[in-house]
Parts: C-alpha cells; structure tokens; sequence
C-alpha cells in the first residue's frame, strides 16, 4: 500500500516553551506538572481531509496519549517521561491508520510522523512559594534557577529562592560567576563546561491557593 506523503509537507513539533531537550551538553530537565499540557503544532500540511494528532510514548515506544484532532492539548498526563510525537495522514486514504493508546508507534502505517521531542513530567515537591538548593564547590559558585523551557528565572550567590509561584522550576549551578547568565535568557546559552552539575534539579512548587478554613467561637453582639 502507497502510504500518503504531501509533497509541501513540513511537520514541526515543539514544545511550548522550549526546543529540543538538550543543547550545548545541558539538560533541561523537568517541563511540566502532571495534568493538561500544552504542545505546539505546527508547519503541518492542512485541508478538509488532513488530520493531524500529538501523542505521547513511554521508553518502549507505547502510545500512552494523544491529543484531539488537529490539536497539541493533551489532557491527564501523568508523572514520566515522554517522548512527543506529531502524526498526520490523509482521510481520503483507502486503509486509514488506527492510533489507539496502548499501540506500538512502529506499528502505526500510511502517514508520517514527526521527529520526537523528550519531556518531561514531574510531580509537586513542595508546597512552599522558596526553595533551598544543596551547596555547591568552587571558587565562587553561582545558583540559578530556569522555569520549565529553561528561561532563567533568579540567579544569585545564596542557597535559597524565594517569591516562587506555581510551576516547573530547575536549578542550575555554575562553578565559577558568569556574567552572561541574566534573568531572562535561555540557560542553553551558557557552555556547558561552566557547569558545577549537568543535571539539573528539579522543583515543582504547589502553593496551596488559599489557607486552610480555621474554625473560631464567633460572638454576635446588639449594637446600642
């Protein structure tokens, strides 16, 4: 069976919030808290019979979710890592292939596949809005913290992160103070050689929305 291949086709899967998952030798870490997350889908062919799908498989090439029609939003994503994959095919086709979750991604014929992009999820380990990362040698290290597309978020000579909100964080140090590591840019941009640690730590911040109801005697009195 000739499997469809438009002839302008250009699939581009990417996260959200970051491309690739390692550059320069340093690793991203931690993407994503478990639940909805958001991919991004583009560069794919379109038209009234090409439909196209996201899905996520585990370390033996098993689908284990997917995505609406035409959609990178995948719903109920547990703790794991991940590689993402875009798939589209023509509707048109005499034998339409079957993605079902619990499926082998090899088995899945007549349409092309995006190359693979790794994430990561990761559940919450700490219910606190500051986070204390260990100590670190060398001569005058540097602590930095990234969100989940490796943006860096605070960087800093103490320990301690502070004023944190809801979200994937990762902690970085470097041996020695570069001045190149700036709130704002991509922590892929320092060489990998500066690093104290090539993996990163990773810290997922749950900050309950509000306190706890605390249950008083209350006292009504008749104003005068």
């Amino acid at each position: 069976m000739k499997k469809y291949f438009p002839k302008s086709f250009l699939l581009l899967l990417s996260l959200l919030m970051i491309c690739g998952y390692t550059m320069l030798g340093q690793t991203l870490g931690c993407n994503f808290k478990p639940g909805t997350i958001q991919l991004n889908l583009n560069g794919q062919s379109v038209g009234a019979n090409i439909v196209s799908y996201v899905v996520l498989v585990d370390g033996g090439n098993i689908i284990r979710y997917k995505s609406v029609v035409n959609s990178g939003t995948i719903d109920a994503v547990g703790v794991g890592s991940y590689k993402a994959v875009a798939i589209t095919w023509d509707n048109t086709q005499t034998s339409l292939p079957s993605l079902e979750i619990g499926k082998n991604l090899g088995d899945i014929d007549h349409c092309l596949k995006s190359t693979a992009v790794d994430l990561s999820i990761c559940d919450c380990n700490t219910t606190t809005n500051s986070v204390t990362v260990p100590n670190s040698v060398g001569l005058s290290p540097q602590y930095i913290l990234t969100d989940g597309r490796g943006v860096i978020q605070q960087v800093q000579n103490g320990t301690t992160f502070s004023g944190l909100s809801n979200g994937v964080y990762n902690h970085y140090v470097l041996c020695n103070t570069n001045l190149s590591a700036v709130i704002g840019t991509k922590i892929t941009t320092l060489p990998s050689t500066d690093f104290c640690r090539i993996m990163p730590l990773s810290y997922v911040v749950c900050v309950a929305e509000c306190a706890p109801v605390i249950c008083v005697p209350m006292v009504i009195a008749k104003i005068r």
